[in-house]
């Protein structure tokens, strides 16, 4: 499988760098993360003492993510997914 996938999340050792799709990650591994993610969004400051969840950004880059999966069955359950949260 051709590597077309971005890199959106895991979280490494460092705890200032996102968590990472695998470079080779199957449909239905990257619907598992975007699910995991979605399902408990990270939170962000966006301004001091004010934290917001980042669930819009997770949901928006896993749309983007279904036009690019071939297994059926990975992208009717990340679009499952992404409905429980319209």
């Amino acid at each position: 499988m051709e590597n077309k996938r971005e890199n959106f999340g895991n979280k490494s050792e460092n705890k200032n760098e996102a968590e990472k799709i695998p470079e080779k990650a199957s449909d239905m591994e990257i619907a598992l993360f975007f699910a995991k993610h979605i399902d408990n969004p990270c939170e962000v400051e966006v301004a001091p003492d004010k934290k917001e969840n980042i669930r819009e950004f997770y949901l928006r880059e896993a749309r983007n993510a279904l036009s690019k999966m071939t297994n059926e069955n990975a992208k009717r359950f990340l679009e499952l997914k992404i409905k429980e949260y319209k």
